[in-house]
């Protein structure tokens, strides 16, 4: 046994028990990690598939993002206060046609999302005589409002018609007032049917788009990167510190070990590789246990 065996008990402590293997995580722990990652795993896939399928219907969802059938958008006018207020969100879904006609006739109350574009619904005529007149058509324009009529004519063929849909505001004031707000459009034109109305999920929407919610977005992981940078730093300047302590306590330990008797350096070998066998011994102990 070299005589470099009392200059570094970790040297000693490799020759004794031939440096244990890393302690592994409790199962409960590992597990708890295990489903961590893949939620967060599950939720990056589809968050990914949700704007590939967006990108991908864009064409025919007039250039919106319907993804899985979902859409989200925020109310930028008074039509449908006080149901649906400015700058609210919603979510809608694209409903099978044939099941909203059902809702439709059992007199259940409809929010319909759609393009209000010009179509081959123009020249059709509402059941409603109060809806023949004032049709607000504003091109390439998504509008939400309450379905009033919903006509089916299943010899049409799908996409030509075989749904026209009637809709209106329900806001009874202003020029956004529901005599003012009339639409006619087929299936082609319909977007979905509003499944969620949020006024928070708004708000925040329309704080993160503001300059002040831009910014704390930038900031917010600039500051992440300035505040973990400079624990690195402090960690490698501490670690610095340690191991210059540790080599100024080696060089001590060397010098004193040079002034020792063969006597006083066997005997302390000994004791050092005693503590080392107790250690380990300890060690194992612990291990077994867990």
């Amino acid at each position: 046994m070299s005589e470099e065996v009392l200059k570094s008990p970790q040297v000693a402590e490799e020759v004794v028990s031939n440096k244990p293997k890393k302690k592994k995580r409790p199962l409960p722990v590992r597990i708890i990690g295990w489903v961590l990652y893949g939620i967060f795993g599950a939720f990056f896939v589809l968050v990914i598939s949700a704007n590939i399928s967006g990108e991908i219907h864009k064409s025919e969802n007039h250039g919106q993002s319907i993804r899985f059938g979902y859409g989200s958008f925020i109310v930028i006018t008074n039509s449908m206060e006080p149901d649906i207020g400015v700058n609210d969100a919603i979510i809608t879904h694209k409903d099978n046609l044939h099941g909203l006609y059902e809702r439709y006739q059992k007199d259940k109350i409809i929010d319909i999302t759609f393009a209000n574009i010009r179509n081959n619904a123009d020249n059709f005529t509402p059941d409603n005589p109060n809806y023949t007149k004032n049709y607000l058509v504003i091109e390439n324009r998504v509008m939400t409002h309450r379905l009033m009529e919903l006509h089916y004519f299943p010899d049409v063929e799908y996409g030509n018609g075989q749904f026209i849909f009637v809709t209106s505001g329900i806001n009874d004031e202003g020029h956004a007032s529901k005599k003012n707000q009339h639409q006619k459009f087929t299936e082609k034109e319909y977007l979905g049917t509003v499944c969620v109305v949020n006024p928070v999920l708004g708000k925040m929407f329309q704080f993160i788009v503001s300059p002040i919610g831009l910014l704390i977005l930038l900031l917010v992981p600039a500051m992440y990167l300035i505040i973990t940078s400079t624990i690195d730093i402090f960690r490698v300047m501490k670690k610095s510190e340690q191991e210059n302590a540790e080599a100024a306590a080696m060089a001590g330990s060397g010098e004193r070990l040079a002034s020792m008797s063969n006597d006083e350096k066997e005997r302390l070998k000994k004791e050092l590789l005693e503590e080392m066998k107790n250690k380990r011994k300890e060690q194992m102990k612990n291990e077994h246990k867990d």
